[in-house]
């Protein structure tokens, strides 16, 4: 049944299946604005604009490669994991309450050039290679170098010489400096590792490369979990930069 669908779906719109699911890449625009749904599987990779104002859901799994514009500004709710990669702008226009932490608002700039693909991301623009959900495989201009670039798809995104450096290295991306949101925490608080050492980081104003070297020195010769209370944390942190005004913050 699903594949009927897929097949007349591609038939009406004049598409491939290997553009459906984005194994080809559909050059220009896609203009698909009196559509009230879309199959599950529909993933495209478009060069240009992709129109799909009436949708006022989209199925998980649909994040699609656009190269310019992608018109979602009917959509009544986001599922979880929603991270499209737009060269331009993302329209959310009727649906921004529904944002949550799970979309990625702050985009990179996507472009393409005689046939290939490149990215400004994290301040640093570089060659698209490949591309596998929030994975990419770049290099700098002019170089062979093979870098990966990887986006935890809540705005934060992280270049390593290997994809486990990449992956490492966006705990210490903060992509909120405002402390108010730790103000209701207490000591039996918990908060996931990834968001003890952004806790810790936005609290005291350490720089990033001494909170990689707390989590290094003191986390890894220790038995390190995937969780922390607060209480945990300040135990943890003493002697460390600014630990002082890290505990006087939970004990006021």
């Amino acid at each position: 049944m699903k594949t009927n669908t897929i097949k007349a779906f591609c038939k009406k719109y004049n598409l491939t299946e290997e553009q459906f699911y984005g194994r080809t890449k559909i050059g220009g625009a896609l203009y698909l604005s009196s559509l009230t749904s879309i199959p599950e599987g529909f993933n495209p990779t478009v060069g240009g604009a992709l129109n799909l104002s009436s949708l006022t859901s989209i199925p998980e799994g649909f994040n699609p490669t656009v190269g310019g514009s992608l018109y979602l500004s009917s959509l009544t709710s986001i599922p979880e994991g929603f991270n499209p990669t737009v060269g331009v702008s993302l329209d959310l226009r009727s649906s921004r309450k529904y944002i949550g932490s799970s979309v990625n608002v702050q985009l990179p700039d996507v472009y393409t050039w005689r046939n290939r693909e490149y990215i400004k991301a994290d301040g640093i623009f570089m060659k698209v290679l490949s591309c596998k959900g929030n994975v990419y495989r770049v290099c700098r201009i002019a170089k062979d170098e093979v870098k990966y670039l990887v986006t935890d798809g809540n705005g934060r995104w992280s270049h390593g010489d290997t994809l486990e450096e990449a992956r490492k290295d966006l705990i210490y991306k903060i992509k909120n400096r405002d402390t108010s949101r730790y103000n209701g925490l207490a000591m039996d608080s918990v908060l996931s590792f990834e968001d003890a050492v952004e806790c810790y980081r936005v609290v005291t104003g350490a720089c990033a490369f001494g909170t990689k070297n707390f989590v290094e020195d003191v986390l890894a010769s220790k038995d390190r979990k995937d969780s922390y209370t607060i209480g945990e944390m300040i135990e943890l942190t003493k002697g460390q930069y600014k630990a002082e005004k890290f505990a006087a913050f939970f004990k006021k």
